[in-house]
């Protein structure tokens, strides 16, 4: 009896065994899948957060000026695979399309993931698929174009130094490694910041939203705008010294002076500035509504001091309209105009220096009364203190946005 009991513990045991040696690979087999359901899980939702990404941030650029299908597609391409640089073991193949007459992009991201678990049934990669489409409606707005194609720091921000424009776009063209940079303190924050080439500070730090790296450079979006006119000379080396003046349009040769305490009040119309650089310092304040200023040759440049209180707005009407500051397109590359004042509060219009470097230094807020600020220079340069503020309230003022900037086209928003 105690014999025939031994012989079926030992019978069972040996099923126990077989059983266990049946279940583990299914057991192992299932856990792996679960396991490879998750990574495949992950990646897809990486490939379609790029497809979403890419083809929001390719539709915002068929607003902007001077943009066409190749340049949408470049961004899309750019911004996708930039999104997946970091996911290991993706390789995508990214394709970018302009549908519906340049209202809308589409983007397709293809991937063949590796299969480890696929293996076992002879099937080492996965096929993975995202597509994503924006489409246009309402209006976007670009705020600064730097337009230097080759230069470090063709937008450059030190110290302290802000530049906020919450409500539009930021722009370099260079496409120098380090041709957008903000660093120390520095804080540049923009609805979207778009660099030719690469940055160089903390995104999120220093610069918010993260660059968008390798844009397409964006062309002077004035470059056909006449320059305005005018003849000989209608008033020659004035200067303004402790005194209250109302002063008219015209030609000042020799430049144009006001310092010491003057007070300056300025006609509409246009006043081209030959020959010398216009000038306020000495605790001096220049004020005028619908006014533009053309730099004539090769020295006419500005220079506003810190201790200068500033207060202007562009004209309305003729060739200055909505122009603030205009170069002559032949002066040297990269004269500076200087904006220090402590106190322009109010810099309503456009400033186009299309061959000079826009220097803003001042320790108090920039242009922040303004009702809206387009900057188009060669290069931009914020240092010490300021905050030069961007606004784009277009509809609260009578003067028009030039043609090329501003409002360039739609809101965008992803359609599927």
């Amino acid at each position: 009896m105690l014999a025939h009991l031994r012989a079926l513990i030992r019978a069972e045991s040996g099923a126990t065994a077989v059983f266990f040696g049946l279940a583990v690979p299914v057991l192992i087999g299932g856990a792996g899948a679960a396991i490879e359901y998750v990574h495949l899980a992950r990646d897809k939702a990486a490939l379609q957060a790029a497809a979403d990404s890419a083809a929001l941030t390719a539709a915002r650029e068929l607003t902007l000026a001077n943009a066409d299908d190749a340049r949408a597609i470049t961004v899309a391409k750019s911004v996708a695979g930039s999104a997946l640089s970091q996911q290991a073991g993706i390789v995508p193949a990214i394709s970018a399309q302009v549908l519906d007459n340049h209202l809308a992009v589409a983007v397709a991201i293809d991937a063949e993931i590796l299969s480890y678990f696929g293996k076992l049934m002879s099937m080492p990669t996965m096929q993975l698929h995202a597509t994503a489409t924006a489409r246009l409606s309402g209006s976007t707005k670009l705020c600064v174009i730097a337009l230097d194609p080759s230069s470090g720091g063709t937008v450059r921000l030190d110290k302290y130094a802000k530049l906020t424009a919450d409500a539009c776009s930021v722009q370099s063209n260079s496409k120098d490694a380090q041709g957008l940079t903000a660093r120390d303190f520095a804080y540049l924050k923009a609805q979207r910041v778009c660099s030719s080439g690469g940055y160089d500070g903390r995104a999120g730090s220093n610069i918010s939203p993260t660059p968008i790296t390798d844009c397409p450079p964006i062309d002077d979006p004035l470059v056909k705008r006449p320059a305005p006119t005018g003849g000989g000379c209608d008033y020659t080396n004035t200067v303004i010294n402790k005194h209250t003046a109302t002063l008219s349009p015209g030609v000042y040769c020799g430049g144009l002076k006001i310092g010491n305490g003057s007070q300056v009040t300025l006609r509409e119309g246009t006043y081209i500035i030959d020959g010398a650089p216009l000038t306020v310092n000495g605790g001096a304040t220049l004020q005028g509504d619908y006014v533009g200023f053309y730099f004539r040759g090769d020295l006419a440049t500005l220079s506003l001091a810190s201790d200068s209180t500033i207060s202007l707005s562009a004209p309305k009407v003729g060739s200055m309209a909505g122009i603030l500051f205009f170069e002559d397109r032949s002066a040297p590359l990269l004269r500076t105009f200087a904006i220090s004042s402590d106190n322009a509060r109010k810099l309503l219009g456009t400033i186009y220096l299309p061959r000079g470097l826009l220097s803003v230094d001042a320790n108090n807020p920039v242009a922040d009364q303004s009702a809206y600020t387009v900057i188009v220079s060669r290069q931009l340069r914020l240092s010490a203190g300021p905050n030069l503020v961007l606004n784009a309230n277009y509809s609260s003022t009578d003067v028009p946005v030039p043609d090329g900037v501003g409002p360039l086209g739609a809101k965008v928003s992803l359609s599927q």
